[in-house]
This record gives C-alpha cells, sequence and structure tokens, in this order.
C-alpha cells in the first residue's frame, strides 16, 4: 500500500502532479473531461432535426452523426489506454484534449455533412482516450484507499449525470441558441482543461526502457471492438440476420482470437493476460457490462416512452430523467461511505433494487402518473444501479500495479461501451419481436410500442439480476 501523500503520488517512481499542487485538481480533470465524454454521447441527439435542416443530412447520415462517435470511442479505448501506461498520462492526455475541442470546434463550423461526421469521429477518437487516460490520471494522483475510491466515485457520478444533462443541454442550445452551439460549447472548456492540465501535471521524463506499444496486438483488438460496435448498431435497421451483420461480427470474433495469438507471445503485450487471474477483474468486467446495457437501455427506452407515447419534449425528457442520474450519481459517492461502514454485499442489493425498479416499469400504462409510473421507479434504478457502479468499477482496478492502470481502465470503459451498444441491439429486437412488429409510418404504434417497452424493461431487469448474482463472485480486499 502506498503511504505517499496524494500530491505525490506517482505513475511508477514519478510524481504527476507539480510539487504543491493538490490531488483534488487531478480529480477535477478527471471528473469534468467524463461529464464532457459522455456528454457528447446524447447531446447531438436532439439536435439531429436541426442539423439535417441547415446541411441536407439524410436519415443515413444522421445516423452516422451518432454512430461515427460511438464507434471510435469504443474501438479506440484499449488502444488510448495502454499509450497512456507506455508514453505517460499528461502527454497523452494533452494530445485527446487537442483532438476533442479541436473537432468540436470544425463540427460546429462544418458547412457540409461529410465535415460533421469527420468531425465527429475524431471527437470520438479524443474521447476515447480522455474516458480512460483520466481514471488513470486519478489512480496515479492518489495513493490506494478511502481517498482514491473517493475520487473514483466523484469520477463515475459525473458520467452519470452527464446523460441525462446532455438531453437537457442539447435541447436547450439548439431552442434558444444554434444546434452549432452543441458542438462549441466545448470549446471553452476544452482550453481550460489544456490550460490546467499544462501548469497542474508534470510529464514523465524519457526512459530507456520503456515499454514499446504493441502495434499488431492494438490493431488486432482496435479493429475487433470497432468491427463489433458496428455490427451491433446495424441490428437496429437491418436485423441479426444481416449479411452486413453477421459477417462484421464474424470478422470481430476472428480479429479478437488473433489477438489473444498475438497476446501470447508478445515480449511487451498490449494487455498482460494475466490480469485476468485476478477473479476481480473478469467479474467487474461482466458487472460493469450489464451495467452499461441496463443503464444505456433505460436511458433510451423511457426517453422513447416520453417522447413517442407521452409527447414530452426533448427538453422536458431531460428533465423527467434528471431525478435518475442524480440518484445514481448521490448513490455513488454514498456507496463508498456505507462500504467503509462494514456493508460488502451493496452490489447484490442494489442489482435487486435496480431490477425491481426495471420491473415495474413493465406495468407502466399507456397514460401514466409521472410520479407513480415514472419517478419512483427510476429512482429505484437509480439507486440501485449507484450501488454497484463504485463497486464494479473498483474490482476491476483492485490489485493491478499503477504501471497498468491506463489498461484497467481501459477494460472497463470497454465493457462499459460494449454492454451500452450490446443492450441497445438485444433490446431493439426484443421490442420489435415483443410489439408483433406491427408499425406504422412513425414506427410501432399505441399499446403494441408500449408492450415492446414492457418487455425490453423485463429483460432490463433481468440483466440487473444477473449482475447482482455474479457481485457475489467477487472477492473482498483483493490485492
Amino acid at each position: 500500500m502506498n503511504s505517499a501523500s496524494p500530491a505525490a503520488a506517482s505513475v511508477g517512481s514519478i510524481s504527476l502532479l507539480r510539487p504543491g499542487v493538490p490531488a483534488w485538481v487531478a480529480s477535477t480533470i478527471a471528473c469534468v473531461c467524463a461529464f464532457m465524454v459522455v456528454m457528447d454521447s446524447s447531446i447531438v441527439n436532439v439536435a439531429l432535426s436541426a442539423m439535417s435542416a441547415d446541411l441536407g443530412l439524410s436519415a443515413t447520415g444522421q445516423q452516422w452523426v451518432v454512430d461515427a462517435y460511438l464507434l471510435m470511442l469504443g474501438g479506440f479505448m484499449l488502444l488510448a489506454s495502454r499509450a497512456s501506461d507506455i508514453y505517460g498520462r499528461k502527454v497523452i492526455l494533452q494530445t485527446a484534449l487537442i483532438l476533442f475541442t479541436g473537432a468540436s470546434l470544425v463540427g460546429g463550423l462544418a458547412t457540409n455533412s461529410a465535415m460533421l461526421i469527420a468531425a465527429r469521429a475524431v471527437q470520438g477518437f479524443g474521447g476515447s482516450v480522455l474516458a480512460t487516460s483520466t481514471l488513470a490520471v486519478i489512480v496515479s494522483a492518489y495513493p490506494k484507499g478511502p481517498k482514491q475510491k473517493r475520487a473514483i466515485s466523484l469520477w463515475a457520478a459525473s458520467s452519470s449525470l452527464a446523460s441525462a444533462f446532455g438531453v437537457i443541454i442539447g435541447g436547450m442550445l439548439t431552442s434558444f441558441a444554434s444546434w452549432r452551439w452543441v458542438m462549441f460549447v466545448n470549446v471553452p472548456i476544452g482550453v481550460a482543461l489544456i490550460i490546467i492540465v499544462a501548469l497542474s501535471l508534470q510529464r514523465q521524463p524519457k526512459n530507456a526502457k520503456r515499454e514499446k506499444l504493441d502495434i499488431p496486438g492494438a490493431a488486432a483488438i482496435t479493429l475487433s471492438v470497432a468491427a463489433f460496435i458496428y455490427g451491433i448498431t446495424q441490428t437496429v435497421d437491418q436485423g441479426w440476420d444481416s449479411p452486413v451483420v453477421l459477417w462484421t461480427l464474424g470478422l470481430s470474433l476472428i480479429l479478437l482470437t488473433v489477438f489473444v495469438w498475438v497476446e501470447l507471445r508478445a515480449t511487451q503485450p498490449l494487455i498482460r493476460l494475466e490480469i485476468f487471474r485476478h477473479r476481480n477483474v473478469p467479474v467487474g468486467m461482466i458487472m460493469v457490462l450489464g451495467l452499461g446495457a441496463a443503464l444505456t437501455a433505460n436511458m433510451y427506452f423511457l426517453s422513447l416512452v416520453l417522447q413517442n407515447i407521452e409527447g414530452y419534449s426533448p427538453f422536458e425528457t431531460g428533465l423527467a430523467l434528471l431525478p435518475m442520474a442524480g440518484t445514481l450519481a448521490v448513490t455513488a459517492i454514498v456507496s463508498r461511505r456505507l462500504e467503509d461502514a462494514g456493508f460488502h454485499r451493496l452490489p447484490f442489493f442494489g442489482g435487486l433494487l435496480a431490477a425491481a425498479g426495471f420491473v415495474w416499469l413493465n406495468w407502466l400504462p399507456l397514460h401514466p402518473d409521472y410520479v407513480t409510473w415514472v419517478l419512483l421507479p427510476s429512482l429505484l434504478i437509480g439507486a440501485g444501479l449507484g450501488l454497484m457502479l463504485m463497486t464494479a468499477i473498483h474490482a476491476v482496478l483492485a490489485g493491478i500495479p499503477s504501471k497498468d492502470s491506463g489498461i484497467a481502465a481501459g477494460l472497463q470503459n470497454t465493457a462499459r461501451q460494449l454492454g451500452g451498444a450490446l443492450g441497445i441491439a438485444v433490446l431493439v429486437t426484443v421490442v420489435h419481436s415483443a410489439a408483433g412488429g406491427q408499425t406504422s409510418a412513425d414506427g410501432i404504434a399505441g399499446v403494441s410500442q408500449l408492450s415492446g417497452y414492457h418487455a425490453a424493461f423485463l429483460v432490463s431487469g433481468a440483466i440487473s439480476g444477473i449482475s447482482a448474482l455474479a457481485s457475489l463472485l467477487l472477492r473482498r480486499h483483493a490485492n
């Protein structure tokens, strides 16, 4: 256990923070970056119609404004996280902030669909680095213990709030300014972060024995994850039996096999496969995968219910979902204190609590009372997932040497992204099957549509229950 002060905590033996800089600066940088990355996953959704009217986006173009970001975000996380381990937290974080901020500016200035989609892709690449390197910054800036747990819980809470705030902020900017401000909003924040990182963090000195990036392994796993996410996203429109879906998912499996083969033979592998011998790492990843599926699906389908059936505006939808996101964030923070007080089955009870909330939504009527049928079950879901979130993240990081903290962060972030993508794809299929394929010009209508959402909520409850059972396999006090 490292007993150094937070400001002196290190990556290896090199201090991350400049002398005199408090550790909370590192956690603030991490929380703001995480908020920005997750917010950009949802902020453009409410602006797509305005973008289409201004730039002449086709239906496919609108989809790619969203998918280009998610594809790059999920596809490059492991590569980005290992680069952070090898080349240093500061230089990788600065590079990511420059890419993300610059792409946001270009996207806001876009004059055609190709320019906007390209900017979103670069944003996603920069976001993949920010999502992983910022958690590694926290692990490097704090010694293992209560302070590090508190910082990680704040980081997780900021990510949870960002999804709901993305809808609210996107709706406000699009309604009262322009869709271009959905992109521009990142620019002043990014510039401020670039300055703060430059002033507060210091570079790792060059080391002759520094590891080299495993290019073959990085290429194999990056392409595998990207192919998987692309294939999953295409199931929404083309179905699971589409040749495109089958070929891309098959390619993903082949590339994953190649990756494992490369890693077993590499002298300096991208991922040291022995970290999976720590039981908490694979169990924690299963929990994070389930969390990603349940949380993303809940936000997605509940927003569809409110907008498509109840007629809420995007802004009103964001406000309606905000209590759930706030509860998740607060519970994630409080869970650390509860765990320190001796409550060691929090993820199990949290998973059951979330499952109960999803089952409640399974009985959602056609014209529900907001408090009874939306607010209360969503609060149960938020509280339950919040109790699981901190434990799942800590499980992946526990026992991992500080030099591998970046790749451990990449593993849990990738699991969360894959869980979200897989959850949406599977549950959209469930919705259409349960609705009996009854569609209209605006999609599945009325009671049939609601019955499909009921099935999605029920499956989400089952996923939460499985994650709860998986948490029983976690080992306490893992080193």
